[in-house]
């Protein structure tokens, strides 16, 4: 288990990452679509109440990728070893980027696909329309997968469930 002093050294790495790359706290937040708060939390070493952190975030994972590092750069520096630059992992390209918001790219890309469902939203001329895509653990045991699509199925449902007309105002 990493210590309050190891998760102190990756926040640093990470506010020197940020100004090497000439970014200032708020531009990073906007460009994981964040707050500001967890960049602060993440940098300080500790989370928005206090404690230190337990894992490795989503928001962590992405912020290496952002600042040139490979996902797995925050767990390494948790071992004392140095961020591995993204493209000695052969990570993305300039050239082949996705252009989502890089925290919904790399939610994306990291997990096992469970399932997914595509709601549309308005008329048959158009095109508006939500995607949700299931993603789970790569190594989800029988009994939390069984949980989740319990979860699924509801919320799949409900989402099924909504109208595709614009509301409208009911005349009294």
């Amino acid at each position: 288990m990493e210590s309050e002093r190891d998760w102190e050294r990756l926040g640093q790495a990470f506010a020197e990452a940020r100004k090497e790359a000439d970014l200032t706290q708020i531009e990073v937040a906007e460009r994981l679509s964040v707050t500001r708060t967890p960049i602060q939390a993440i940098e300080r070493g500790r989370q928005p109440n206090g404690r230190p952190f337990s894992k490795v975030t989503s928001t962590m994972r992405t912020y290496a990728r952002l600042v040139g590092w490979t996902e797995e750069s925050p767990g390494r520096i948790l071992t004392g070893l140095e961020p591995e630059p993204a493209t000695a992992s052969g990570e993305q390209s300039a050239e082949h980027k996705s252009n989502l918001p890089p925290a919904i790219d790399l939610e994306l890309r990291s997990g096992k696909t469970l399932d997914s469902t595509v709601v549309h939203l308005g008329s048959d001329d158009d095109d508006s329309r939500i995607i949700v895509v299931l993603k789970g653990a790569e190594d989800i045991s029988e009994e939390e997968l069984e949980k989740l699509w319990q979860q699924w199925r509801r919320t799949r449902r409900h989402l099924q469930g909504l109208p595709s007309d614009p509301d409208v105002p009911q005349s009294t």
